[in-house]
C-alpha cells in the first residue's frame, strides 16, 4: 500500500472517530451469515440444538434459505482441508487427538460428528442417530454453495494459539488450493482470519483477486481492527461483539464494511443492526432474520401509478405502434423488446424518470400482458445512465446535453468530446461525494469516478424504479447502467457524505463497495429472491458484467467483467425463467459479436470458457443458453460506419441473425432492445428486433440498406449477411423507409446532434413484441408488422 493510501484511511478513521456519531436513528437490512453452517433454530420461543455444527445438512438448510454460509477449515495429516473448528476432533466427533494427525481416508471412515448444536448449546447424538454427520472435505461444502448460489465466508483456522499452527503460507495455501478445485466462483468468497498471513496468500494470488478479506478481532483488539485491515487492503472487518457506534462509523469511514460475530441473542441481534452493520454471523440465522425483520423499516410503498395525461406527456414525439408476433403455444414466454428515446426531460427528478418508466409499462406492455405465461420485459443497455443527471447535482451537464452547441463535439470521428465535458461537470456536481470516495478509492478513475459518485442516485433512482415495475406488474425486467456494486448504510456519517441534497435527510444511503463502475445489466422478478440486503436487489434474478469492452467504455474507464475462471461461467451462465424452457444469457452490445472465428468457420478446439472476451458467444452456448438478450445502447449514426468502417445495419447482423444461423452454435432466439436519441455529441440509434432459429414464412425482411450487398463498398466477410432474412420474427420501423444507403445516411446526418434539421433527435420511440416457444415455431410468419397494438 502507498503511503498517500495509508495517510488517507487514518486520516478517514481519525476523522470519523473524532465524529462519536450517535446510534442511527433507523436500521438497514444486514445479511445474515449461518455460523459454523447455522446448528441453532429457536422453536416455540427457546432456542435448540438443531443442526450438527459444520455439517453438510447445516449447509443445506441455510443454502436453502438464502444464508451466507459461514464455515472454518482446517487441514488433516494428508494436507487436505476439512470444514471443522477446533484442532482437535474430540468436542465435536466421537474420535480423539488432532485433526492433522489424521488422514482423510481415516477421517472419512471412523470419524463422525456426533452433536448437535455448538460450543456450550451442544448436546450428544447416540451411535444410531441418523442426524450424526461425517466430516465434510472443503471441496463439498463449497460445490454445495456452488449449486445454491450461495455466498461463503470462510474461516482459515491457522491461528498462532492453535497447535497445528503454520507460521508459513503452506496452511493457507493449501485451503486456496482446495477453493480453486472445487470451482467455487471467487466473487461469492470472503476469506477471514486472525491471522494476516493466512489474507496475504489469497491477497496475492490473481485468482483471488474479486474475492473479499475479511480481518477477525478478539474484543481486546477490536479498536485497532479497522486500522489495521484498512492498511492491509481488506474489505470487511470482523469484531467480536459488542462494538460502538463510532466503531461502526471508523470502518465504514476506510471503505470497510462490518460483520460482528456471534450473535445469538436477540437484544445483541436488534443492537447490531439498529448501530448499522453490514451483516451479523449468527449461530441461530433464523432468528437473526426474524430480528433483522423486525428492526429494520419496511419496504417502501411503490407510489401511484401515473395517470393517462401524465403518459401522454411523456411519449417521443416519432412513436410507432409496437410490432407485435403472438404465437399460442403454452410456455412461451412472452418478450418485450422496449425501444425508448431518452430525453434529459425524463431526468430532471426521481419521480420524472419513474413516470416515464411506467408509462412506457403500461403502453407497451400492460395491455398485452399474457396471463398464461411469464412476461419477460427488456430495456435497452443504459437505460439507468440518464438517472446520473437527476436533479440539482446533475443540472450543469443536463444543461450541456440540453444545448450540444455549448461544448465540442467529436461525433464526426466517433469520439464523445461533449459527452466527456458533460462527465466533468457531474463530477462538479458530486464533488462532496467524490471526495468522500476518493478518501476510501485513492485509485478512483477520473473519468469513472461520477459513476461511483452517483451510487446513491442510481439505487434509488433507476433501480428501484425497474425493483417495483417488476412486483407491480408481475413482470421480469431487464435493464442496464454503468456503476459500482453497493450497501445500504444508515450511518450519521455516511449519510450526511453521500445523501441526496435535494432530498429530505433519509434514513439510509447508498455506498458503493468499490472505487470502480461496471456496464451491468440486471434481470429483476415479480418476487423476492434474497430476504435481506438493499430493497431494490431483493428481486434481482439474474445480472452480468459486460465483457469485452467497447473502446469509449475502455475510454472512460469503465470496468469489464470476469474474463476466465468460475467467475467468467457464473457471469455468463442463463438464467431459467420460471415455467419455461427459455434459458437467457446476456451480451451486451460488443459481447454479441464476439465469437472468436469467422460465419462458416469451424470453431478453434478449445474451451470457449477459458476466455470470453474472445469466444463470448460460444461459451454462452456451451453454458446451455437458448435465448440471447442483447441490451443495445449503440453508439453513432445507425446508417453510418460501424467502428470497422463498414455499413452498421449490415456489421449488426453479425449479432442479431448471426445467433440465430450460425451452426456451430444453438441459440433459439435473440431479442435485441435499442436505445434512442441524442446524447450532446453522442448519437445512439438502432433498430430494435427479435430473431428466431430457423426460417419462418414468407419472403424475410432487413434493417434498412441491407437488401442487397454493395459491391466494391462490402466487405466480401459480410456478403452472407445481406439480403432479405426470415429469422427475423419482428423487426422495428426506422425514421424513413428503407431506401438507397445514399439517402438513408442523409436521413442519419439530419437526426444528428447539431444539424439544425427539424428531423434533429426525432427518432422513434416503439417496441417489438413477440411469443418465444421451445421448440420454435417454423410455421409463424416472419417480420411481422405493426398493427396498432
Amino acid at each position: 500500500m502507498g503511503r498517500l493510501r495509508l495517510t488517507a484511511v487514518l486520516a478517514g478513521a481519525i476523522s470519523a472517530a473524532l465524529a462519536l456519531p450517535s446510534p442511527p436513528p433507523s436500521a438497514a437490512s444486514p445479511y445474515i451469515h449461518a455460523h459454523r453452517g447455522g446448528p441453532l433454530a429457536t422453536e416455540g420461543g427457546k432456542q435448540r440444538a438443531r443442526f450438527p455444527e459444520n455439517s453438510l445438512p447445516a449447509f443445506r438448510e441455510s443454502a436453502r434459505r438464502g444464508f451466507v454460509l459461514e464455515l472454518d477449515a482446517k487441514l488433516t495429516a494428508d494436507r487436505v482441508p476439512v470444514v471443522l473448528h477446533d484442532p482437535t476432533l474430540d468436542r465435536t466427533t466421537n474420535c480423539a487427538g488432532r485433526v492433522d494427525a489424521i488422514t482423510i481416508a481415516e477421517l472419512r471412515s471412523r470419524c463422525r460428528i456426533d452433536v448437535l448444536g455448538t460450543d456450550e448449546t451442544s448436546r450428544s447424538l447416540g451411535p444410531g442417530d441418523r442426524r450424526r454427520a461425517k466430516v465434510p472435505a472443503l471441496v463439498q461444502v463449497l460445490k454445495l454453495a456452488k449449486r445454491h448460489g450461495a455466498t461463503v465466508n470462510l474461516e482459515v483456522k491457522n491461528a498462532p494459539t492453535d497447535p497445528d499452527f503454520d507460521i508459513g503460507n503452506g496452511f493457507a495455501r493449501a485451503v486456496a488450493d482446495a477453493v480453486r478445485a472445487s470451482g467455487f466462483p471467487p466473487s461469492r468468497l470472503i476469506v477471514q482470519s486472525f491471522w494476516p498471513g493466512n489474507l496475504e496468500v489469497f491477497d496475492a494470488d490473481p485468482y483471488f483477486d474479486s474475492a473479499a478479506s475479511s480481518l477477525l478481532t478478539l474484543s481486546v483488539l477490536n479498536d485497532a481492527g479497522p486500522a489495521i485491515a484498512a492498511a492491509r487492503g481488506y474489505e470487511w472487518v470482523s469484531p467480536a461483539w459488542p462494538v460502538s457506534p463510532a466503531y461502526i462509523a471508523t470502518a465504514h469511514a476506510l471503505g470497510l464494511q462490518v460483520v460482528p460475530y456471534t450473535l445469538d441473542d436477540p437484544d445483541d441481534i436488534d443492537a447490531a443492526v439498529r448501530s448499522g452493520v453490514d451483516a451479523v454471523i449468527s449461530n441461530d440465522p433464523r432468528l437473526a432474520r426474524a430480528r433483522v425483520r423486525a428492526v429494520s423499516p419496511p419496504r417502501p410503498k411503490i407510489p401511484p401509478p401515473p395517470t393517462k395525461a401524465e403518459c401522454r406527456g411523456t411519449a417521443a414525439n416519432r412513436t410507432a405502434p409496437p410490432v407485435i408476433s403472438r404465437d399460442p403455444k403454452r410456455g412461451a414466454p412472452r418478450v418485450f423488446a422496449i425501444q425508448p428515446k431518452q430525453e434529459l426531460r425524463h431526468a430532471t427528478s426521481y419521480a420524472s424518470f419513474r413516470t416515464k418508466i411506467e408509462c412506457l409499462i403500461r403502453r407497451y406492455v400492460k395491455p398485452r400482458l399474457a396471463r398464461d405465461r411469464p412476461n419477460v420485459v427488456a430495456m435497452n443497455e443504459d437505460i439507468g445512465l440518464m438517472t446520473l443527471v437527476t436533479g440539482s447535482r446533475g443540472a450543469g451537464a443536463r444543461g450541456l446535453f440540453a444545448n450540444p452547441a455549448s461544448a465540442p463535439s467529436c461525433e464526426p470521428q466517433g469520439l464523445p468530446c461533449g459527452v466527456l465535458a458533460a462527465l466533468a461537470l457531474v463530477d462538479v456536481g458530486y464533488a462532496r461525494q467524490l471526495a468522500a470516495y476518493l478518501v476510501r478509492f485513492p485509485s478512483l478513475p477520473p473519468l469513472a469516478g461520477g459513476f461511483v459518485a452517483a451510487t446513491d442516485t442510481f439505487a434509488r433512482g433507476w433501480m428501484q424504479v425497474f425493483s417495483d415495475m417488476a412486483r407491480r406488474y408481475g413482470i421480469y425486467i431487464v435493464g442496464s447502467n454503468n456503476q459500482a456494486p453497493f450497501r445500504e448504510s444508515v450511518d450519521p456519517a455516511e449519510i450526511d457524505a453521500f445523501r441526496d441534497p435535494d432530498l429530505p435527510r433519509p434514513d439510509s444511503v447508498y455506498v458503493a463497495t468499490e472505487g470502480r463502475a461496471y456496464n451491468e445489466v440486471f434481470m429483476w422478478g415479480p418476487e423476492d429472491v434474497r430476504k435481506e440486503g438493499p430493497p431494490m436487489l431483493r428481486n434481482v434474478v439474474a445480472s452480468n458484467r459486460k465483457v469485452p469492452l467497447t473502446p469509449i467504455e475502455e475510454l472512460i474507464q469503465i470496468q469489464p467483467g470476469p474474463a476466465s475462471g468460475p467467475d467468467a461461467i457464473e457471469n455468463v451462465r442463463p438464467f431459467r425463467v420460471p415455467g419455461t424452457k427459455a434459458r437467457i444469457s446476456f451480451a451486451t452490445s460488443l459481447p454479441a459479436f464476439v465469437y472468436g472465428y469467422d460465419l462458416g468457420a469451424e470453431p478453434p478446439p478449445l474451451d470457449p470458457c477459458s476466455d470470453v472476451s474472445k469466444h463470448y458467444m460460444a461459451c454462452m452456448d456451451r453454458l446451455g443458453a437458448n435465448v440471447v438478450m442483447q441490451d443495445e445502447a449503440n453508439p453513432g449514426r445507425w446508417t453510418g460506419q460501424s467502428g470497422e468502417g463498414n455499413y452498421q445495419p449490415l456489421e449488426w447482423m453479425r449479432s442479431t441473425w448471426r445467433a440465430v444461423a450460425d451452426p456451430s452454435v444453438g441459440f433459439a432466439y435473440n431479442v435485441t432492445p435499442h436505445l434512442v436519441g441524442n446524447l450532446a455529441d453522442l448519437v445512439f440509434d438502432g433498430q430494435t428486433a427479435i430473431t428466431q432459429r430457423g426460417k419462418a414464412r414468407g419472403k424475410g425482411c432487413t434493417y434498412v440498406g441491407n437488401r442487397r450487398f454493395t459491391e466494391g463498398a462490402d466487405p466480401e466477410y459480410l456478403r452472407p449477411y445481406a439480403g432479405p432474412k426470415r429469422e427475423f420474427l419482428a423487426i422495428a420501423p426506422w425514421v424513413t423507409p428503407d431506401a438507397p444507403r445514399d439517402e438513408l445516411r442523409a436521413t442519419a446526418a439530419a437526426l444528428a446532434p447539431g444539424s439544425r434539421s427539424p428531423l434533429e433527435n426525432d427518432y422513434v420511440e416503439t417496441a417489438v413484441i413477440a411469443d418465444l416457444p421451445f421448440p420454435v415455431d417454423r410455421s409463424r410468419p416472419a417480420c411481422a408488422r405493426a398493427k396498432g397494438g
